[in-house]
Order: C-alpha cells, then sequence, then structure tokens
C-alpha cells in the first residue's frame, strides 16, 4: 500500500503548515494532490493585479509539484477559483496554461467565487498529477 508523502515547500508551505494545520500537497503513489495555491509571491505578499496574482499561483502550484520531483508536464487536471471573473482574466488564464503546459491540455474547471481565504486573494489554483513512480 503507498505511503502518503506530504509535500510541504520551504518559507510559505512552512508557514502555512505551522499556522494553519495543512500541507500544501500530497503524493500517493504515482498521484500528486496539490491543495489550492494562491496568488502569493516569496515573502506571502499579494499584488493588486489580478494577472500578477494568477502568474503566482502557477508558479506556486509548480513549487508544490518540485516537492514531488514533478512538473506542470504532469498535470492531469485543475481547478481555479476566481473572486474576479471575466475574459481577461481567462485570457490569463489560458495564456499562463500555454505556457506551462505547451505539450497538453489538462483538464479545467472554472468556479467564481465570493470570496477566498484571504481578503487579498483573487485567485486559487488547485492540481493533480500522475508521475511515474
Amino acid at each position: 500500500m503507498a505511503v502518503p508523502k506530504f509535500l510541504v515547500p520551504k518559507g510559505y508551505g512552512e508557514f502555512m503548515r505551522d499556522n494553519y494545520h495543512y500541507s500544501q500537497g500530497v503524493q500517493v503513489g504515482d498521484l500528486i494532490f496539490v491543495t489550492g495555491q494562491g496568488g502569493w509571491d516569496e515573502s506571502f505578499e499579494f499584488s493588486d493585479s489580478v494577472d500578477d496574482q494568477i502568474r503566482h499561483a502557477f508558479r506556486n502550484v509548480a513549487t508544490v509539484l518540485a516537492e514531488a520531483g514533478a512538473s506542470w508536464d504532469q498535470v492531469i487536471d485543475m481547478t481555479s477559483y476566481h473572486v474576479d471573473l471575466d475574459e481577461a482574466v481567462l485570457g490569463t488564464m489560458v495564456e499562463q496554461l500555454r505556457e506551462h503546459c505547451p505539450a497538453h491540455q489538462p483538464l479545467w474547471t472554472v468556479v467564481g467565487v465570493a470570496k477566498l481565504a484571504l481578503p487579498a486573494m483573487k485567485i486559487e489554483i488547485a492540481a493533480n498529477a500522475v508521475v511515474a513512480e
């Protein structure tokens, strides 16, 4: 039976684990589950720009995947949660998807929400990946 390996990147991952008691991801066998990644930067600061937050959220997903030796190349499914959702936001999301997944098109569910966990958050991305053991 596969043993879960919890993924806690240095910096914000440790902060979240220590202050909110959860991990940023988990690997079980060849499956990786990445919890919702907001658009914070390395200092856990949020830009006022939704486009900047989207770019940071994609990078944060990559950071968690890297803890398991994976990348966006293995992502098969993602869900994005948006406080401000319009064509421009979707355009930035598609731009980032094309940049991070140039060779494949993962499943993608888009959800508009009234608010996210922190007042400054405009975006959150959760992802699932499959890797060879």
